[in-house]
């Protein structure tokens, strides 16, 4: 029997209405952001919202659990079984939460993404209380978990990190930045970026150029200081960044600060390394330097005079070779302390090269005679107090100093701190020249005396020996009036200097090591002298020839070998051949002159000390050296018999050559006088000076003492 027409109508009606509230319901659950599940009592899925099959991966509600993969950790090693928790949550609705993160992944197994949920199920009742649906929510926890992570590695980071909400409040603080600031979450809330950075933060630049910096760009960087406390101060560098929606509307600010103490601290150190002496904490040439450009800089705006004073240490080289360098460091550091004691607190003192120091005047006055009155009287106290005694390591040395002062021209332009130097130490070793702890003013005319010092240097480095050079002879004579010994002496006679005296070039090619092979041609042509000299005239007596020895060409390493082959190409006998040191040869490096002497001693060379009694320590070397001879110094010989100390020298230094059977030779002999007052002494010295002759040529040499004498 077929149902009544209404009926049907009413049942289809009743279906449509069904499918209309369960399409309605679907809408609904779709309307929310977490995913949603609608289980009947018997666990079947009922409905399943377009989020929840976005995360589970399935629509399919008869193969529901099936296809579900769901794992209690995210190694996907644990699978997570949700009929049985569901079981549960219908039997014990109190354990319908589940606490744990579970971790959903796609069906596909080449996915390895997975994505973390938490699941809470919610019991639904009937009028009647039975428990007729189950309705499951499941949560994102992606962007939780993401942020947590996220704050985790910012309270890891030893950078200190802050996010602040759109209005600019500190929201999330990490411990490096609570730590660096001293503020603790609590009190950083309360305060926006803006009232930290004016509370804590001393900017670089405007606090205006940060704001428009982080309105126009988006982030400002820069270094920064913090003082976190009055006794907490650090450098840094803080970055800000200010992140908008599309809209530019401000939804947060991020700051990063970094502590750069370290590279601050290696900054400053590289800093000082450059720019400061490491033995006495002044300021060295390349600040020096600086300070001058900048100085010269400021001179037209300033009009006011700037001078430069040089000092430098008189002696401190022989003092420095005899003591050694710890004494001599010891002595430069007090001497730096006393110069920065002495001079104005806005003067820079600057350590230069060895025993030289520098001081800048700036800005003295306006009045040139006013500035330099000023710095002459600083100059001469700075001598003054200098010129004193030190203790170093239970020892008193004397010391004294050099000092040079040069008073700014109104004229003088950047890129001339060099020639500015300059003329300061061209003052400064005309003061050494004229005998040391002396001030003086830096002079034009010292300008012309340095151009022509160059000019010999250039003329020596360009020199024919054999054509420009000369030996010449001055007589050593015994008390028989004869020539016995002659010591030899050389002579330039350049084609357009003309005759350059020993004294003026002598220093200068010893300076730029010309010496060397001037040295070697000397003692080249003085064995070949010698050598004729003994073959003519020397059967009944040798004929002695004395060569000077510089100090610069005694220390080259091959000296001794040099020597020996000139021997040997001269054939001349070394016993005829006297070589005279000084003293200053002796006291540099002790132990290697020695070495050397001996083995020259030891080829039959005799060997002088020349100007004897002028040097440091010299009787403790006649205990070590193989010594043959000394020479009086004609500054003892000038003034005697008259002058009492002098003849008391001279005493003294003939009984000591006595005592150790040392000959003698006087030079500088002038007057009869002199003459009859050392054979008094000393029977047996040898006499050289102007009372028997002048330096002469080889030639008239030969014709005036060996000729006659035969």
């Amino acid at each position: 029997m077929k149902a009544p027409q209404h009926n049907r109508e009413i049942i289809s009606l009743i279906a449509e209405l069904n499918q209309a509230h369960h399409y309605q319901k679907q809408q609904i659950a779709d309307s929310f952001e977490d995913g949603l599940i609608l289980f009947s009592s018997a666990l079947h899925p009922r409905l399943i919202n377009t989020q929840a099959q976005a995360l589970l991966h399935t629509a399919d509600t008869d193969h529901f659990f099936e296809q579900l993969k769901l794992y209690s950790q995210k190694r996907q090693t644990k699978r997570f079984d949700l009929q049985a928790w569901l079981q549960r949550c219908l039997h014990h609705p109190q354990d319908c939460t589940c606490d744990e993160v579970l971790w959903i992944t796609a069906p596909d197994q080449n996915v390895k993404s997975s994505v973390p949920v938490k699941l809470r199920a919610y019991p639904i009742r009937n009028r009647q209380q039975q428990l007729d649906n189950l309705l499951v929510h499941i949560k994102d926890l992606s962007i939780q978990i993401q942020a947590e992570a996220q704050m985790r590695l910012m309270d890891a980071s030893y950078a200190g990190q802050f996010i602040t909400n759109a209005q600019g409040y500190i929201t999330q603080p990490n411990y490096a930045f609570c730590a660096y600031t001293g503020l603790n979450p609590d009190a950083l809330k309360g305060m926006t970026y803006i009232d930290w950075l004016k509370k804590q933060v001393t900017l670089k630049v405007p606090f205006g150029s940060v704001m428009e910096s982080l309105l126009h760009e988006g982030c400002w960087s820069g270094e920064v200081q913090i003082s976190a406390s009055s006794d907490a101060q650090f450098h840094a560098v803080l970055s800000v960044s200010m992140l908008t929606d599309k809209n530019r509307n401000i939804e947060h600010f991020i700051g990063v600060l970094q502590d750069i103490t370290d590279i601050h601290e290696a900054r400053s150190e590289i800093e000082r390394l450059a720019y400061y002496d490491k033995l006495t904490g002044l300021a060295n040439r390349a600040l020096l330097h600086n300070q001058l450009e900048a100085t010269l800089e400021n001179l037209p705006a300033s009009q006011s005079h700037t001078a430069l004073i040089m000092l430098d240490l008189d002696g401190f080289k022989i003092l420095n070779d005899t003591l050694g360098h710890a004494i001599g460091d010891q002595l430069l550091i007090l001497v730096a302390q006393k110069i920065k004691a002495l001079v104005p607190a806005d003067a820079l003192v600057a350590r230069l090269d060895g025993d030289e120091f520098a001081i800048l005047l700036k800005e003295i006055s306006q009045d040139a005679e006013e500035a330099q009155q000023s710095a002459l009287s600083t100059a001469y106290k700075l001598q003054d107090a200098l010129d004193d005694r030190y203790t170093l390591r239970n020892r008193t040395l004397h010391c004294s100093v050099s000092v040079g002062v040069y008073l700014f021209e109104p004229d003088l332009s950047q890129g001339q701190s060099d020639q500015l130097i300059g003329y300061a130490n061209l003052a400064m070793h005309e003061a050494k020249n004229l005998g040391g702890n002396q001030v003086f003013q830096f002079e034009s005319r010292l300008c012309e005396t340095a151009k022509q010092r160059l000019e010999m240097l250039q003329a020596l480095n360009h020199s024919e020996l054999d054509q420009e050079f000369q030996l010449y002879f001055q007589p050593q004579m015994n008390a028989r009036g004869e020539a016995v010994a002659a010591e030899v002496l050389l002579r330039w006679f350049h084609p357009s200097l003309g005759f350059v005296p020993p004294n003026e070039f002598i220093p200068i090619a010893e300076e730029g090591r010309q010496i060397i092979k001037i040295g070697l041609w000397v003692m080249h042509k003085a064995f070949i002298q010698a050598r004729a000299w003994n073959e003519t005239y020397g059967q009944q007596q040798p004929i002695r020839i004395s060569i000077n020895i510089s100090p610069i060409q005694f220390h080259e390493q091959s000296f001794v070998e040099l020597v020996i082959g000139l021997v040997k190409f001269t054939q001349v006998d070394p016993h005829v051949i006297t070589l005279e040191l000084t003293e200053g040869v002796l006291i540099r490096n002790t132990l290697l002159a020695l070495q050397k002497i001996q083995h020259l001693v030891s080829l039959g060379f005799q060997i002088s000390i020349d100007d004897f009694g002028t040097g440091y320590s010299s009787l403790s070397y006649l205990q070590k050296l193989p010594l043959h001879e000394l020479k009086i110094d004609q500054s003892f010989i000038r003034h005697i018999p008259d002058n009492t100390d002098d003849v008391a020298i001279v005493e003294s230094i003939l009984k000591l050559a006595q005592t150790k059977h040392l000959a003698v030779v006087a030079e500088g002999v002038e007057t009869q006088a002199q003459a009859d007052f050392l054979r008094q002494q000393c029977d047996d010295l040898l006499i050289q000076g102007y009372l028997y002759s002048k330096p002469i040529p080889a030639i008239e040499f030969e014709e005036k003492f060996l000729q006659r004498a035969q």
